[in-house]
């Protein structure tokens, strides 16, 4: 587990009471409301990065060498959890 440290973060009156008021109604620390905001739109940020550089991957490669990639895996029916 990481060591923990604080920092300040600066809001406006209007975000820091939204946050209380936030907080508040699902029954979270104002603390944890923002540590958990902070955490998703890290991971959010992240996969927006991840799928911007399979964006620019897409564009160097091919329609012929995606075919062929595509022909290697097996020709098996999805798994359960992924059927609509």
């Amino acid at each position: 587990m990481s060591k923990q440290k604080g920092f300040l973060l600066r809001l406006s009156e209007d975000d820091r009471h939204r946050g209380r008021e936030l907080a508040s109604e699902i029954g979270y620390s104002e603390n944890r409301l923002y540590a958990e905001i902070i955490h998703d739109g890290l991971l959010i940020q992240e996969q927006i990065n991840y799928y911007s550089a399979l964006k620019k991957i897409g564009k160097t490669i091919e329609k012929d060498e995606v075919l062929e990639i595509l022909a290697k895996s097996p020709a098996s029916p999805p798994e359960p959890v992924d059927c609509i």
